[in-house]
């Protein structure tokens, strides 16, 4: 697999990254999709992903926060390395390098919000079983569970509506089998269902 920059500086954005995600939201009280956000509209973001020395090297993780903000640094440069939100960081950091996609892609897939609730019991594992998890997260969606999302229906509320069973609508998310050799009318049925067209579930 192809990471995103040389391994030799992950430790020290991870480690930026992670007090940033702490300080924003124990010490600003920024909420942390809120901050995530914040953090993906700047240019820190862009320049970590791509381990710009100027920011990776050359700022500390206050003083990146800062520019997050556009305020001045917090008279504050320690962090506890144990909370939740650092470990989101430390996550987060890791998960961009090892799959080298954006951070941008990552937090879409997966918010921020969303890693800190798997705290328990994934900061006691090794970080890998984290990447497992976020891995799930960064699969491509099933065409049939966007549209019945979309249309706010769960999978038995569609089976109901459907006339479809609920095994087949799971199997048919979960790529177990291929929604494409369905017979025509259950194809037809879930089309009617969620007033789209069979095209737009078998794509």
């Amino acid at each position: 697999m192809i990471h995103a920059y040389n391994e030799q500086f992950l430790d020290i954005i991870q480690r930026k990254v992670s007090a940033m995600f702490e300080l924003a939201v124990l010490e600003e009280h920024i909420e942390i999709d809120a901050f995530a956000q914040k953090f993906l509209s700047s240019p820190v973001c862009r320049a970590l992903e791509t381990a710009d020395p100027v920011y990776a090297l050359g700022k500390s993780a206050n003083e990146l926060l800062a520019l997050i903000l556009d305020k001045e640094p917090l008279n504050i440069e320690t962090s506890s390395y144990a909370s939740p939100e650092y470990w989101v960081g430390w996550v987060l950091a890791y998960a961009q390098w090892y799959f080298n996609k954006s951070y941008a892609a990552i937090i879409a897939a997966m918010p921020c919000s969303t890693i800190l609730g798997h705290y328990f019991p994934y900061h006691e594992m090794d970080i890998m079983h984290s990447m497992d998890l976020i891995a799930q997260y960064l699969k491509p969606i099933c065409p049939l569970k966007a549209i019945r999302q979309k249309r706010k229906l769960s999978q038995t509320q569609l089976a109901n509506l459907s006339n479809v069973p609920l095994r087949t609508i799971k199997a048919y998310e979960q790529g177990t089998v291929d929604i494409a050799k369905a017979q025509a009318e259950t194809l037809y049925s879930l089309a009617q269902t969620l007033h789209c067209t069979i095209e737009e579930l078998i794509r």
